[in-house]
């Protein structure tokens, strides 16, 4: 059986910019890319790479996960260079020996930017399952408390 050529991400629209414009320097023509974030707590080979962006050559809209997600196609042999603006403690860009602004960059594979977001989704619902368990709890608690108070009044009025 044949390798797979492409690895799909699928992240929700607030992590991904399409079509944003620019100006060609040698051409002067108007050019467009796409931008992908990646979201808060996304860890590879135990490096936090959350914010981290890079720039897929197509997004499409999700074929599984309805309107609010993009899936994000990438070869799958081909590395991806996930790039950081380095900040100094008062948020500024640091700049390099040219001037430019200095960039943070860490090269991964794509199956490696899968399996990372897949286990930062998978903590998060877990992380959102234990909160909705506590809420019922406390619900729980509430309606058993409202109970006895009924009871309490009902006594209170005979």
């Amino acid at each position: 059986m044949p390798e797979k050529k492409n690895t799909y991400l699928t992240l929700h629209k607030n992590f991904v910019r399409t079509d944003i414009e620019y100006t060609d320097r040698v051409t002067g023509e108007v050019r467009t890319f796409n931008s992908v974030t990646l979201p808060k707590g996304t860890v590879i080979d135990g490096v936090d790479v959350s914010y981290y962006q890079f720039s897929p050559m197509f997004v499409n809209e999700s074929r599984y996960r309805g309107e609010n997600y993009r899936d994000i196609p990438l070869l799958t042999d081909r590395e991806v260079w996930l790039k950081k603006s380095v900040l100094d403690e008062d948020g500024q860009p640091v700049l390099d020996e040219r001037g430019k602004p200095a960039k943070d960059i860490v090269r991964v594979m794509p199956a490696q930017i899968k399996e990372a977001l897949d286990r930062n989704r998978s903590e998060y619902l877990q992380s959102l399952s234990e909160k909705a368990r506590g809420a019922r709890e406390g619900s729980e608690r509430l309606g058993n408390g409202d109970r006895r108070a009924a009871q309490s009044r009902e006594s209170i009025a005979m």
